[in-house]
């Protein structure tokens, strides 16, 4: 019967491209609203947690599509900010929009102007970290531990939920953003693995989310955590499907 269609819910190319390498080698063709061809319904995020908002979107996109959709709710949690920015992490920077902008997310905004909604949200990830360093401003590394958090569900056509899952990455945020891949706070998260590697290697400094290659990012990040967890779940559902 061929492949299992899995709707990704996300216009982010970069969700979408870490959960197609964590697909690799199963009969699941992930797509997106974009291959559809079709604009999905606008899902309120209004849950108080990842796993709420989550599940809501998961539901509402199967449904949409007719198809078994993955929704993901993810952020980062700062021990020194009472765990924000959490729910709020995509759009961290909208709550104060007359905080302060850096030379890079002026360029940003400008490019977004010219190139819509992706310039657009690397100009909203970089406010989002122009406003992590100022609320950590002054803030000495050892209360700089923060959590990234990632939540997915599984719904099936009927907008029923299957499976939820909730993958973690303790880390530190860094003083300075380093790195250009990855997206969103990636630049300044320095992952606890690194920390580690880091102490044990005299002369080498611990790397950024944004400077580890996907593979090795995929392998420790919450995302990847979270995908993996899944990964049964859409074995089963593959091998049903062409049973």
């Amino acid at each position: 019967m061929g492949a299992l269609r899995l709707l990704f819910g996300t216009t982010n190319p970069g969700k979408l491209r870490e959960l197609r390498r964590l697909v690799a080698g199963l009969p699941v063709e992930v797509v997106s609203p974009d291959d559809l061809g079709r604009t999905p319904p606008e899902v309120e995020e209004d849950g108080a947690t990842f796993q709420a908002n989550a599940e809501k979107k998961a539901s509402a996109w199967a449904r949409w599509s007719g198809l078994h959709a993955l929704a993901d709710d993810s952020g980062l949690r700062v021990d020194a900010l009472g765990g924000a920015p959490g729910v709020h992490s995509a759009r961290w920077s909208d709550l104060d929009p007359g905080g302060p902008a850096s030379p890079v997310c002026e360029l940003a905004g400008a490019a977004a102007v010219e190139l819509g909604p992706v310039a657009g949200r690397a100009a909203r990830d970089e406010r989002n970290n122009d406003k992590l360093l100022a609320s950590l401003a002054g803030v000495p590394d050892a209360r700089r531990g923060a959590r990234y958090e990632a939540v997915l569900v599984v719904a099936s056509p009927d907008g029923a939920r299957l499976a939820t899952v909730t993958g973690v990455c303790r880390g530190r945020i860094g003083h300075a953003r380093r790195g250009t891949g990855g997206f969103g706070y990636d630049p300044l998260f320095v992952p606890e693995t690194e920390l580690a590697r880091a102490a044990c290697e005299p002369g080498s400094s611990a790397r950024t989310m944004a400077e580890l290659p996907a593979e090795e990012k995929d392998a420790i990040s919450h995302r990847g955590s979270a995908f993996r967890q899944i990964l049964p779940v859409l074995e089963r559902l593959a091998r049903a499907r062409g049973a």
